[in-house]
């Protein structure tokens, strides 16, 4: 392990955090806020580390083990960082609420502690949304497209999610870039919208941000039924859908100028069928069990099937309060998540469709085993190593998850309320069900909850492998 390599390269990143932190400080500078001290001594700090580790001189090369141990580091202690301004503002009684928040802001997970966002400065919603939407795409790759890493590609692969990170240029600067300017356009976008429709500009921005970020981060306690619009909610659901899709086919959009990148994509197309499906099934709940309107039940339903399955979190409505049958299935979207190569948090579709492949290729090999089985996307056969790896994944996924579950119920949460959260924590989505429902938050959990809860929400961002390697032995060892 090059540790003086790994150091150097995370300076540059923190020194990225600290430049970012240049935007809120406008905000709060305009406002004449509370959180002003807090952004200028926040940025000081943040600036001396990042300009400190980078003094550190880079020996060795950067290979697979250097790439995660950045991926990983750097992330707690960007988080560690990022927490600052919330700390110091006095905005949270103590740093484990600052980190807590600090954390479900850059993994886009949504959770909050805050309990009257409407009273909190703008300096420090910016400053909130905005890590929302730097981890969203990555703060990582981000310093990829802006500063010179030797052989980068390990960061790449152990930031972005996927089965396999995709170069969607040949080098990968460019390719960061372009990630990144796709992001920034929809947003731009998301944002002109959400003015149009009715919104301020500050929270146009807040909720474009929230928006492609999959994040679910408000300024609003309640979220967007606050708004009781229908145009916003429409632009929320497309930009949130949009989202959960893999942002390198809309390369192949813009190259080929054709929708085929899409329209052909068999992970699309099942994404979208199991939103139809969860949608109809949801409304139909709805409409029998609450009375409700077709119409009115069916915007309900979509709006929050959209908002649970790309993790995003945002909420048109309490629907902890919906029959069980409806919470059951929003329950089992929690562990779903969008695409591969998306913002969106949890399993992920791809992983999904080649686990129901796989496991229909053991029941037919059980009735015919002298016949050869191969298990293919998109047309072509899939190597065994990662489909093992996508076996592991999912196996460690779930023991996390449940793992999580038993923890909070030890720390006195019913079980309703510690299982939803830890799903809602490992999928990066934010609200769960009972005492985490969208009227709800974790502000009332123990300190030892919001830790776990935040090493949850950093696994199910960073898909686990990233941070779980840090805890080996072997990993450390030159």
């Amino acid at each position: 392990m090059h540790v003086r390599l790994v150091l150097h390269s995370i300076g540059k990143i923190i020194l990225n955090l600290g430049l970012t932190m240049f935007f809120p400080l406008l905000v709060a500078l305009i406002d004449h806020g509370v959180d002003l001290p807090a952004f200028c001594g926040a940025i000081i700090m943040t600036l001396l580390v990042g300009g400190g580790l980078t003094l550190i001189k880079p020996v060795g090369d950067f290979r697979r083990r250097e790439g995660f141990a950045v991926v990983g580091v750097g992330w707690v202690l960007i988080v560690f960082l990022g927490a600052l301004p919330f700390f110091l503002s006095g905005i949270v009684a103590t740093y484990t609420d600052a980190f807590f928040e600090t954390m479900s802001g850059f993994t886009t997970t949504g959770a909050t502690i805050l309990p009257a966002v409407e009273g909190v400065p703008r300096g420090i919603l910016l400053w909130r949304s905005l890590i929302h939407w730097l981890g969203g795409m990555g703060i990582i790759v981000l310093s990829l497209a802006l500063f010179s890493f030797r052989q980068g590609a390990s960061l790449f692969e152990a930031e972005v999610p996927g089965l396999v990170p995709e170069r969607i240029v040949p080098r990968l600067k460019n390719t960061a870039m372009t990630l990144w300017l796709i992001y920034t356009v929809l947003t731009l976008v998301a944002a002109i919208a959400l003015h149009l429709a009715g919104l301020s500009l500050f929270e146009s921005v807040i909720h474009a941000f929230g928006t492609l970020a999959t994040g679910g981060f408000s300024s609003r306690n309640i979220s967007i039924e606050a708004f009781q619009s229908l145009p916003i909610e429409i632009i929320i659901t497309l930009f949130t859908f949009l989202a959960g899709i893999n942002f390198s086919l809309y390369y192949r959009v813009v190259k080929k100028r054709s929708f085929k990148p899409l329209l052909h994509n068999t992970e699309i197309r099942v994404f979208a069928g199991i939103i139809i499906l969860a949608s109809l099934l949801i409304a139909v709940a709805l409409v029998t069990e609450m009375a409700l309107p077709v119409g009115e039940a069916l915007r309900r339903a979509v709006f929050q099937v959209v908002n649970i399955i790309t993790t995003t979190g945002f909420s048109s409505d309490n629907f902890a309060a919906w029959p069980t049958f409806a919470q059951g299935i929003l329950f089992i979207l929690m562990f779903f998540g969008g695409c591969a190569g998306s913002t969106a948090g949890g399993i992920k579709i791809a992983r999904l469709i080649v686990l129901f492949k796989y496991a229909t290729r053991l029941v037919q090999k059980t009735i015919h085993p002298r016949q050869v089985f191969q298990t293919k996307v998109e047309h072509s056969p899939l190597p065994d190593t990662v489909l093992h790896e996508i076996l592991a994944f999912f196996f460690i996924y779930i023991a996390l998850f449940a793992f999580g579950g038993l923890f909070l119920m030890a720390t006195g949460e019913e079980m309703v309320t510690a299982l939803t959260a830890s799903a809602a924590a490992i999928g990066n989505i934010g609200p769960g069900l009972a005492n985490v429902g969208p009227y709800s938050n974790y502000a009332a959990f123990t300190a030892p909850a919001k830790w776990m809860l935040s090493f949850l929400m950093l696994v199910g961002r960073l898909e686990i492998l990233p941070i779980l390697v840090l805890f080996s032995s072997h990993f450390w060892r030159k």
